[in-house]
């Protein structure tokens, strides 16, 4: 319990004291200089509730929830406790999300000031991410780093967000040696240019949720490129037919050449939706459109997916 406020109070002393170098200041940070007063931990011992953590969808660029009942400790706070759980990972169950942040990060202390939620973690942050461990060329590479350092930026102000914490969050970087002059998390973490200005605090992105509207896309996304193992992945696992299966399937529907979606409905008991489609169609010769299709999903351990029954019942001509 010492030594997690003393790590607080060093850590929000060097943020009040410190700031970036006039040359690098931006308008954000021009503004009147106020306490970062912590968030209160009174009356939260043995605490209990349900949180949505969100965690990488497999290897695509979404972020999926994961529901979790998690009991808030007396000596920390909802922040602390909802970051220490995005970095432990998902559960075993959730089979469908991986983690995000790099082995060995940790969570010292959070702070708030406004509306401006301040996460500050150790520098482990920083590296070792599995995209900086892969092969191929330098710019793809680049790209795979800067998109998994983004997600797990998102992934923090997702959570944080949708718990009614905060409006978004501002990283800060403790190092056992400090240099410079600020605590602030840099451009050089997602651009990789050697900028040492500060990067803006992370907002939700609604783009990186694998929101209904979002899980069709990607399904209708996949029939159009014809990726089975992608379309297999969509799939409910009551009545998933093999990939073999699949492929006969697709051989034998129409080919989707476009689509328009809907915003869609999501069902009281947030178990399933509904998104209107409207398809265009190409066989033996002939273009047609399907308009107003009911394209219909259910949310499996916090991902939604499409039944096969659903899957085929679209691919099938009329």
């Amino acid at each position: 319990m010492k030594k997690r406020a003393f790590v607080l109070i060093m850590c929000l002393s060097i943020l009040l004291l410190c700031g970036c170098s006039q040359g690098q200041k931006k308008e954000w940070e021009n503004r009147e200089e106020k306490p970062i007063i912590g968030a209160d931990a009174s009356g939260l011992e043995g605490e209990k509730d349900t949180y949505a953590l969100y965690f990488r969808l497999g290897d695509t660029g979404f972020l999926a929830q994961e529901d979790r009942q998690l009991i808030v400790e007396r000596d920390e706070t909802v922040e602390m406790a909802l970051v220490r759980s995005l970095i432990a990972g998902p559960s075993a169950t959730a089979a469908d999300l991986v983690p995000l942040f790099p082995q060995g990060t940790e969570v010292l202390a959070t702070a708030k000031q406004g509306s401006t939620l301040y996460v500050t973690l150790n520098e482990r942050f920083l590296s070792g991410y599995a995209a900086e461990r892969s092969d191929g060329r330098p710019e793809e590479k680049k790209a795979a780093v800067q998109n998994e350092r983004q997600l797990c930026l998102d992934a923090l102000a997702a959570t944080l967000t949708e718990a009614g914490l905060c409006s978004r969050v501002q990283v800060l970087i403790y190092r056992n040696q400090m240099q410079g002059n600020s605590m602030r998390l840099e451009e050089d973490f997602l651009l990789q240019n050697g900028s040492t200005l500060p990067l803006e605090p992370a907002v939700r992105r609604e783009e990186t949720l694998y929101t209904p509207h979002n899980a069709a896309m990607r399904i209708l996304t996949l029939w159009m490129n014809r990726n089975l193992p992608g379309l297999t992945d969509c799939l409910t696992a009551s009545g998933r037919p093999g990939e073999q299966a699949l492929a006969e399937q697709m051989d034998a529907s129409p080919v989707l050449t476009g689509f328009s979606l809907g915003h869609g409905q999501v069902s009281a008991d947030g178990k399933a939706a509904v998104i209107c489609a409207d398809l265009t169609l190409h066989q033996n010769g002939s273009d047609w459109t399907q308009t107003g299709w009911p394209l219909t999903l259910t949310r499996e351990r916090g991902v939604w997916k499409i039944s096969w029954d659903a899957l085929s019942g679209m691919m099938t001509e009329d």
